[in-house]
């Protein structure tokens, strides 16, 4: 479908929040854009110079949200659609950082979140994504991809095998627990990637906690999604982000695969890993339209990755088309080096 000039790529969850960095001794940011939808969008966006218009963002803002924010990203060249509702308060959080080595401790969030569903995207390009990523419980996904099924259906733009989109899955971390593993089991048959990061895998077994990363540990729990079955014809992906750590990618289709950071955990570039995750799904999401291939839409993960951690906060824009960059750098150029790095 994305042939077409409808949207490559929409996320779908808690919409755009407002943080407030305060690091102890330091006069507190406000206004930072962040948010799994935020990031995610910025994800697509890296690799997307060519066609920017093809990557849809959609949230909900309130009658405080700065105009600011809204030009930065009108500037990524997206299509934005902003639906403003003026007697509410924008989705604002603070985020907290340890004095002693600026890593992040907490979150808190000040407001209720404005979500957009699937719903919300009728009359619009956007309900016709050729993709979308989700970010949510087990029951938000199931409910969600059975609406996506029966409003595309409506809209009888669609052959039968062509209403289902592509679908990738971020699950909501307090919603990792042994009691919903059988219920986030059931809601992988609706999806084509399932992507928890290493620690919200682990929270789903009642398991003592290692010691140290242990890869065969992440492996072994990936398989039981995998074992289960993920995509309504066991044909889906286990991504798990492991942060410093890199990224495994498994399914029935290929064996194990671990790719490594962008970045080394001690790297003079890692600032702040908030959104990194997020960003690097929507990357993915590029990577796979564009390879088929899910080990090398991951690379196009981390890359997206490594922009994100470079700085509180999004990565600069400057240029447009060929001569895009991100933090004074091509995206494509990076993803070039480290395919060769990867390879080596």
């Amino acid at each position: 479908m994305w042939e077409d000039r409808t949207p490559r790529t929409v996320a779908l969850g808690n919409g755009v929040w407002l943080d407030e960095i305060r690091n102890e001794g330091v006069a507190p940011i406000k206004d930072v854009p962040g948010g799994s939808v935020t990031f995610s969008t910025l994800g697509a966006r890296l690799f997307t110079a060519a066609e920017p218009t093809r990557i849809g963002m959609i949230f909900n803002a309130g009658g405080d949200f700065p105009e600011a924010i809204l030009e930065l990203f009108r500037s990524w060249s997206i299509t934005l659609s902003v639906h403003h509702r003026s007697d509410e308060p924008s989705s604002r959080g603070l985020v907290f950082y340890e004095k002693a080595n600026g890593n992040r401790k907490g979150f808190q969030r000040l407001t209720p979140p404005m979500p957009v569903e699937i719903k919300d995207l009728q009359g619009t390009e956007m309900l016709h994504s050729a993709s979308f990523t989700f970010f949510g419980t087990a029951a938000y996904i199931e409910e969600q991809t059975v609406d996506m099924k029966r409003l595309r259906w409506r809209s009888e733009r669609y052959a039968d095998d062509a209403i289902n989109p592509f679908v990738v899955w971020e699950p909501h971390a307090k919603s990792c627990r042994p009691d919903t593993l059988d219920a986030h089991l059931r809601a992988c048959r609706s999806v084509g990637v399932f992507s928890p990061n290493h620690e919200e895998l682990a929270s789903f077994f009642c398991e003592p906690s290692a010691a140290s990363f242990d890869r065969s540990i992440v492996e072994r729990q990936a398989r039981t999604f995998i074992d289960s079955g993920i995509g309504s014809s066991d044909d889906g992906c286990m991504l798990v982000r492991a942060a410093n750590h890199g990224c495994l990618i498994l399914s029935r289709q290929h064996e194990v695969v671990w790719l490594p950071s962008y970045y080394d955990s001690d790297s003079h570039m890692v600032v702040d890993p908030t959104g990194a995750g997020n960003a690097f799904l929507g990357a993915f999401v590029i990577g796979l339209q564009e390879t088929g291939s899910c080990v090398e839409a991951a690379k196009y993960g981390q890359v997206a990755a490594s922009f994100v951690i470079e700085q509180i906060g999004l990565p600069a824009l400057t240029g447009d088309g060929d001569g895009e960059l991100w933090n004074s750098c091509s995206v494509r150029e990076r993803l070039a080096e480290y395919r060769t790095r990867v390879r080596g």
